[in-house]
């Protein structure tokens, strides 16, 4: 169960929304590290502790976005 979590991580978690929906469409290196960093953000804000199933998700989703832009970044490299 989830605690009513801050205005601030609220907007944290629409602007990675508003990233991921961009993606979709103009898929880039860029972009995709940029989503890494607002996951990593989410992930060391203080109200992630309130939300166990969501810390969980967010690590799962951190991992991929960095390898996203790590496969992005070697095919650009070639």
């Amino acid at each position: 169960m989830c605690l009513k979590s801050s205005t601030e991580f609220l907007q944290l978690e629409n602007w990675l929304t508003m990233l991921i929906t961009t993606y979709k469409e103009y898929p880039s290196c860029g972009l995709a590290k940029t989503i890494s960093y607002y996951l990593a953000r989410l992930l060391h804000h203080d109200d992630i502790d309130f939300c166990g199933g969501k810390r969980c998700d967010y690590l799962v989703m951190h991992k991929y976005w960095q390898w996203q832009s790590n496969q992005r970044s070697s095919i650009y490299s070639t």
